[in-house]
């Protein structure tokens, strides 16, 4: 919406709602011209909330104006600009979409990607995303709410397509442990994209971003379902002591990570060879004796520099 329109729906004139925009009290809006700018309806929750602690203050304090430190400080407490999420609401609206729509869809987040990883979340708005795909801000929005949503649908998207391959790979295999490095070799694949996630997220933690620290927390599980799932059958079948399956799958994930950073900046050692030497560290520490003969395997599947003897 105009900024017009914008003020007959929150109550708020012009001139107030610039004010707060220009000292971080609402989110710039996505600017299509010069002096063109939209705004949606984060901004109208926004002011909603604004609107709220405001009376309440004076509700308290015999004054007729509220600091906007004091604004800023409940905002931070208790309020986060992004809505949670409707994911069934955009599973259905998806599910509407042509198959060229699909695939406009599909190019937007992954000229995404690539922009994250040059700029970050934060600093890529609308207009680069559009300029990316060459389309015009407008055509985005028939893809896309705003930007927040944009982010919210890539991080499916990616996911979604980790966990498709990881499927698909796992009906032909049974053994726990060759599941486990399927899944590392699939999530090594992915890892350009996942690790990219990984890092905007991280980096809207670090800045103190509610919904960036909630929104990582869950794509972790999500992440981590199936190797959580496996490692209970594993503990059950007693292949595996008795620990904590969701600390052991956080652990392994670390584990991954590093390795993969370690051999992207350091060619000392190949994938093999780092696969080797943590996957012993964890047998010995975790497998049982009942769970040890199953150990000594380890034949990639793909994109792996050299194949070890069984």
């Amino acid at each position: 919406m105009k900024i017009g329109e914008l003020e007959k729906v929150s109550g708020f004139p012009r001139s107030t709602i610039h004010h707060y925009v220009n000292n971080g009290l609402l989110h710039r809006p996505e600017k299509s011209g010069h002096t063109m700018a939209h705004y949606d309806d984060r901004h109208v929750k926004r002011l909603e909330a604004i609107q709220k602690i405001k009376l309440n203050y004076l509700k308290t304090v015999k004054t007729s104006r509220v600091p906007l430190d004091h604004i800023k400080y409940k905002l931070s407490e208790s309020y986060s600009l992004v809505k949670s999420d409707n994911r069934k609401n955009r599973k259905s609206a998806a599910g509407k979409l042509s198959e060229k729509q699909k695939k406009m869809k599909n190019e937007i987040m992954e000229a995404t990607m690539k922009l994250y990883s040059n700029r970050g979340y934060y600093l890529t708005n609308i207009r680069d995303v559009a300029q990316a795909v060459g389309i015009s801000p407008p055509t985005f929005y028939r893809y896309f709410k705003d930007k927040r949503e944009l982010f919210i649908e890539t991080i499916e998207y990616v996911v979604n397509n980790f966990n498709a391959e990881t499927e698909a790979a796992f009906k032909t295999e049974k053994n726990p442990q060759k599941r486990a490095i399927i899944m590392f070799e699939i999530f090594y694949e992915h890892y350009p994209k996942i690790g990219e996630i990984f890092n905007q997220l991280r980096s809207g933690v670090i800045i103190g971003d509610p919904w960036a620290k909630k929104r990582l927390s869950r794509l972790y599980r999500e992440i981590l379902a199936v190797l959580v799932k496996d490692i209970k059958m594993g503990i059950k079948k007693g292949n595996i002591k008795p620990v904590d399956p969701h600390l052991l799958a956080y652990f392994n994930l670390a584990i991954n990570e590093l390795a993969i950073n370690l051999i992207s900046m350091d060619d000392t050692y190949s994938m093999d060879e780092v696969m080797l030497f943590v996957g012993d560290i964890l047998n010995q520490s975790l497998l049982t004796e009942k769970g040890r003969p199953f150990e000594l395997f380890y034949k990639p599947r793909k994109k792996i520099n050299s194949v070890l003897e069984d």
